[in-house]
């Protein structure tokens, strides 16, 4: 099984105990590079301590990772199938959830599931791509 994680889960650990078992082999674990490009905006924070981790969690998650899946043209074609799924459930196209969103599109470009701690945030999706709470 491919799994996106979300940015939520690249800051603070994941609940593995919560991923299920896949019968198709191992598990392999993506981030995109929209969720680094997050990461990198800590640097910019008012808190001191968001500051400073920010370029130690950019290392920590790309040393494990490796770079981040990229928001290409088939990503940005599927966005709108994301933000479709959206509308279907009942909810708005946001500017605030505009990156979750991107990053959901990433996943579906790229045959992953989508690994998050906030289900809520990606509500409507399960019918384009698995959504997995960590």
């Amino acid at each position: 099984m491919r799994v996106l994680l979300d940015t939520n889960l690249l800051i603070l650990p994941p609940r593995w105990d919560l991923l299920p078992a896949s019968d198709d082999g191992p598990t392999v674990f993506y981030c995109a590079a929209l969720s680094l490009a997050e990461i990198q905006e800590g640097e910019f924070s008012r808190d001191p301590m968001v500051r400073l981790r920010a370029p130690l969690d950019y290392r920590r998650i790309t040393e494990e990772l490796g770079e981040g899946l990229p928001f290409d043209d088939l990503s940005a074609y599927l966005y709108r199938v994301v933000c479709q799924a959206v509308v279907d459930h009942g909810r708005q196209v946001i500017r605030a959830r505009r990156v979750d969103l991107m990053i959901a599109a990433v996943a579906l470009a790229h045959d992953c599931a989508l690994a998050t701690r906030n289900v809520a945030d990606f509500a409507g999706l399960e019918r384009v791509l698995p959504v997995i709470e960590l």
